[in-house]
């Protein structure tokens, strides 16, 4: 039997790695105790230690096994019934099903309560609409707002949900898996309910002008993503060979995604696919951006996924379409950030490098943003911690550019307040806190990283995964 540090699951020894006891009862090993970036607490329930980590006690009996080899007390170790563990598996995992399912069905319920009620404001909210825009129009006035307009295709949406007839639903986990593609019964009214719940919360998405097929194998002819990737033969001397690109159709064929555009003429392309009806709706830039290629990809009404990087010390960007779903923006203007915030459907953003004034933004009135990830200097910190807040209500997975200490990097990016701050910004629904490293900075102080991720998990509820993103190490181990 192996005895090992909960901090860095070395095995217990009588030199380096030897087993102190804490004056909580927890037990480390003298390595970890010893290390500065503990804070003179316990990791585990954070108590303080009130005697010097060189003067704790030993754990005499983690010594006494060391000493024994790990013997165990007894000699012969039992030998259990296959059959027998698979059942006791089995009753363990019913148990925790019952447990879930008690907890879970009270939640759909009020869930599916409110998914009710917002539906009957809305339509409440339709009723008047319609009413107001036939007495205007009868007296010639001005038509409904975009709003109005957008909650009517919504509602639509939702009917054509509820009376579908086909679904096809693909479930993973651990390495298993399931697959049903199934024709929709009267009975099947929880699963369309589901599919309603999941469009609310933004994680069902509508694709327009791709026919859906009743068989994996019934649609023939090209592929429904096209790719235009812009490649070093596609530019001179820094310039895009845009007429080129034109003419090679093939090339500008179906395109729904432009990769890795750059150039000056990249805003002279955009024109062009904007004024085909071409359906872009993914671009990624490769370097930095002008305003004015800006100004073209605002109007690009298609465009969901967005990547790009501005150009430092700039104000003069407009804002950002509205529609995106998925925004990636490094170096972004004051007026680019608060833009971010009027984006109903934005489920995941990535903000880097902000060098601009610290910004307060207001609470999301939009609740649709699951995955944030942030890379800011303590300098800015306080923008940093004001955007998590701002989608507290909603976020399901933080990642943040941090370092272990302060010797990395100058100490540009160590945030040793972190727990406490994210603690304080009522993450609700937070499943996973990711540490994202430098690339170019390996993560080779393994302890050191470890101690930062349980500390960490001292201000997070239980519920919450902690792991670095570089050595993939969580405390949930």
């Amino acid at each position: 039997m192996e005895l090992q540090c909960d901090i860095c699951f070395a095995n217990y020894d009588m030199e380096a790695y030897r087993p102190k006891s804490l004056p909580c009862g927890h037990t480390f090993c003298k390595c970890c105790v010893q290390n500065p970036g503990l804070g003179r607490k316990c990791p585990t329930c954070r108590k303080d230690l009130a005697a010097d980590p060189d003067g704790l006690p030993d754990n005499i009996l983690a010594i006494q096994l060391i000493e024994n080899d790990g013997a165990p007390l007894r000699k012969r170790p039992r030998r259990e019934d296959p059959e027998v563990q698979q059942l006791q598996r089995g009753v363990d995992a019913a148990r925790k099903v019952v447990d879930a399912l008690r907890l879970a069905v009270p939640k759909a319920v009020e869930a599916l309560n409110r998914q009710l009620d917002m539906s009957v404001a809305q339509l409440r909210q339709l009723e008047e609409a319609l009413e107001q825009q036939v007495q205007r129009r009868a007296g010639g006035d001005q038509g409904s707002s975009p709003e109005q307009l957008q909650t009517a295709e919504q509602m639509e949406d939702s009917l054509r949900l509820l009376t579908t007839n086909n679904c096809s639903v693909v479930v993973g986990e651990n390495g298993s898996s399931w697959k049903a593609s199934v024709q929709l019964s009267e009975s099947s009214d929880i699963l369309r309910l589901l599919l309603l719940q999941l469009r609310a919360d933004g994680q069902l998405a509508k694709v327009d002008g791709i026919p859906v097929s009743s068989s994996a194998s019934g649609y023939v002819g090209p592929p429904m993503l096209g790719i235009l990737t812009i490649k070093r033969t596609d530019l001179t001397e820094g310039n895009l060979k845009v007429d080129e690109i034109i003419r090679a159709k093939r090339r500008m064929q179906n395109i729904r995604s432009i990769r890795g555009l750059q150039g000056e003429g990249s805003d002279k392309l955009l024109r062009v696919v904007a004024s085909h009806s071409l359906h872009v709706e993914e671009l990624w830039f490769s370097g930095e951006v002008e305003p004015k290629v800006m100004e073209v990809v605002q109007k690009m009404t298609s465009l969901k996924r967005l990547f790009f990087e501005s150009l430092e010390n700039h104000d003069d960007y407009p804002d950002l379409p509205s529609q995106l779903e998925e925004l990636t923006l490094n170096s972004p203007c004051e007026q680019q950030l608060d833009s971010v915030m009027r984006m109903p459907g934005l489920r995941s953003l990535k903000i880097w490098n902000y060098f601009g004034a610290n910004l307060t933004f207001p609470p999301s009135e939009y609740g649709t943003l699951r995955w944030l990830g942030v890379c800011f200097d303590p300098e800015h910190k306080p923008t940093m911690l004001s955007l998590i807040r701002a989608h507290s209500s909603s976020l399901q997975e933080l990642l943040v550019y941090c370092g272990i200490s302060d010797v990395e990097l100058d100490g540009n990016f160590y945030l040793p307040d972190l727990g406490q701050d994210l603690a304080a910004c009522g993450l609700v629904h937070l499943r996973r806190l990711v540490l994202y490293r430098p690339k170019f900075v390996p993560c080779t102080d393994i302890a050191g990283c470890l101690i930062q991720l349980q500390n960490l998990r001292g201000f997070l509820p239980s519920s919450v995964e902690v792991v670095c993103d570089e050595c993939t190490t969580s405390v949930l181990w």
